[in-house]
């Protein structure tokens, strides 16, 4: 704003000085009129975002919630199925030594029963039930006879 002035005199402002200003205050307004449309498209796009945001939250956190629930249920069985099958190992190590032993225990005896077994001379056997079955026979049939 152009003043001209002397000491003791109001100001005098110029024809032109009020025609720049209307002019600068014109474009100001119009600055002003386009940063708040712009600011209005960003406060819509901000809040189209959050919209979003919470619908998805809505969507999503339930069913993440549930996933990690059936995680967990997972893991709790698998960490029980491991110390199931640990026991079960430990088992089968113990019977296994208890196989181990009875083999051992029993294994003496086997190899004895099987050595005397094959030291049984079948042709002899065979030879004293012939002469057996050769002298009970002619008893045999003359006590049918009687019958």
């Amino acid at each position: 704003m152009e003043e001209n002035r002397t000491e003791n005199e109001q100001p005098v402002v110029s024809e032109t000085s009020v025609s720049s200003e209307t002019a600068l205050l014109t474009q100001m307004r119009d600055l002003h009129k386009k940063q708040l449309f712009w600011q209005k498209i960003s406060t819509c796009c901000i809040a189209v975002m959050a919209a979003t945001v919470v619908i998805v939250a809505i969507a999503v956190v339930p069913k993440t919630v549930s996933t990690i629930h059936n995680v967990n249920q997972v893991a709790i069985k698998a960490q029980t199925s491991l110390e199931d099958m640990d026991e079960m190992i430990s088992n089968i190590t113990e019977a296994s030594s208890g196989m181990n032993e009875l083999v051992k225990e029993n294994g003496e005896g086997l190899t004895s029963a099987v050595k005397n077994l094959s030291e049984i001379d079948f042709e002899g056997l065979n030879t004293a039930i012939k002469d057996l079955q050769d002298a009970i026979g002619p008893m045999a049939q003359f006590m049918n006879k009687f019958k």
